[in-house]
């Protein structure tokens, strides 16, 4: 595998090169150049939400939890003011290399939380870091930035600092990803992608933690091919995307907690994306469309269950969620700008029946038959300063699980909730 990875890699570098020499590298001068803003947030929850980062991320309202005398815990509201998302990046243009532009690149923020005790310490998290290499004609990245199924040029303006998830993939990987323009506009696309922070659940992390040994004992990276049109104002293009996971390096009987076996059993992925986008000087219009199986690390809804279960030995088989993902969004202005997003996902339940324990079930959101969130926003720019407002309105179906019907939802309810939020922000 390594083998074939190293020649593939060899290979991509002789084309662009075009016989290139060491000697024929341009020297050039290094130059660094420092960006970033100030962000604070404030807002008004009227509902418990399933969040994170303290809250500062919203993904949706929390199911009813009701107490003895029948009112439901979670119906509380929360407030909550941060200024964790602070950005600084570097850019730093070096010395042509094989003939290539090059460039490198690191962006920090303070959302990275860790906590002791009863004491939370806020410390700088890394969000992007590569290096790459751009040719007249294609370009070669190596390092840490958004998955392909983000779509860097093609995701929501909003005010929350979740950019539309769960909606939409929200996912910063470690990967190299090839470019290669095919004709005037177009533009195709191979990444072979690995897990850091955004990690998929399983088996053997603990309750509320993740990893990514999954797809690191899987010895396949994370796949994706997309293809990309940029003609004029318009934008539109489509991906596919595998995944191949292996939740377990062993088992142990259930009959006999001494006996041991080897485990090789995987659970594969697949998602298919289209998107658009139109832009004209004032007007911005985009959509996306998603369907995807086991998409817990983009932050979105999904995952997979225990298929079946061998009584003896203790064997798993699995089987993946499927999920549609939509959303819709347009904004107009400048110096005064409105803007409002849609988005709708479905579950379509699992590709097989599973078996019924809860603890065999590694989702998000599983028990939700759809979510929709509706959200407009207004935001006054002036020159590098922005304030924004924003309200988010957002909807999930609870129900129960039948997992001997494929995952169905049944008898659901709507818990709903509002987000009020002001978002304040100084860039340089």
């Amino acid at each position: 595998m390594k083998k074939l990875f190293v020649t593939i890699l060899t290979l991509i570098i002789y084309i662009n090169v075009s016989a290139s020499t060491l000697d024929s590298i341009k020297v050039s001068k290094v130059k660094a150049e420092f960006s970033g803003f100030f962000r604070a947030d404030y807002w008004l929850d009227t509902r418990q939400v399933v969040d994170a980062v303290d809250g500062l991320f919203l993904l949706y309202p929390k199911s009813p939890d009701y107490d003895y005398n029948g009112k439901d815990i979670n119906a509380e509201p929360n407030v909550n003011f941060l200024a964790m998302a602070t950005r600084l990046r570097t850019n730093i243009r070096m010395p042509d290399l094989f003939k290539a532009k090059s460039s490198i690149l690191v962006e920090v923020d303070f959302t990275g939380l860790s906590t002791s005790g009863t004491s939370t310490i806020v410390a700088l998290r890394l969000r992007h870091a590569y290096t790459k290499l751009q040719w007249e004609k294609s370009s070669l990245l190596f390092g840490l930035t958004w998955h392909p199924l983000f779509v860097q040029d093609v995701f929501p303006s909003v005010a929350s600092l979740n950019t539309g998830a769960p909606f939409q993939s929200f996912n910063r990987s470690p990967q190299i990803t090839y470019q290669q323009k095919l004709v005037s506009g177009l533009t195709l696309s191979l990444s072979a992608i690995n897990q850091s922070d955004s990690k998929s659940s399983g088996p053997i992390a603990e309750p509320g933690q993740y990893s990514s040994s999954y797809l690191r004992n899987g010895l396949v990276p994370n796949l994706n091919a997309t293809l990309q049109l940029v003609s004029g104002p318009i934008t539109v293009g489509g991906a596919f995307d595998f995944k191949s996971l292996r939740p377990r390096q062993f088992v142990t009987s259930l009959e006999y907690a001494d006996r041991k076996y080897i485990a090789t059993e995987r659970i594969n992925s697949y998602t298919y994306m289209l998107y658009a986008k139109y832009q004209a000087s004032k007007l911005t219009i985009k959509a996306k469309g998603m369907l995807g199986q086991n998409l817990f690390e983009h932050l979105m809804l999904g995952g997979y269950a225990v298929r079946t279960l061998d009584s003896l030995s203790g064997k798993e088989t699995y089987t993946p969620t499927n999920h549609l993902f939509l959303f819709g969004n347009i904004t107009y202005g400048k110096e005064f700008q409105v803007g409002l997003f849609v988005g709708y996902a479905k579950n379509l339940g699992t590709n097989d029946n599973f078996v019924s324990a809860k603890d065999r079930i590694y989702a998000r959101g599983m028990d939700i038959a759809y979510l929709y969130r509706i959200s407009p926003v207004l935001t006054y720019v002036y020159d590098r300063f922005q304030i924004s407002t924003e309200v988010e309105y957002t909807a999930a179906a609870y129900g129960k699980i039948d997992n001997l019907d494929k995952g169905k939802v049944l008898n659901t309810k709507i818990s709903d909730s509002y987000r009020f939020l002001v978002v304040v922000q100084y860039s340089f």
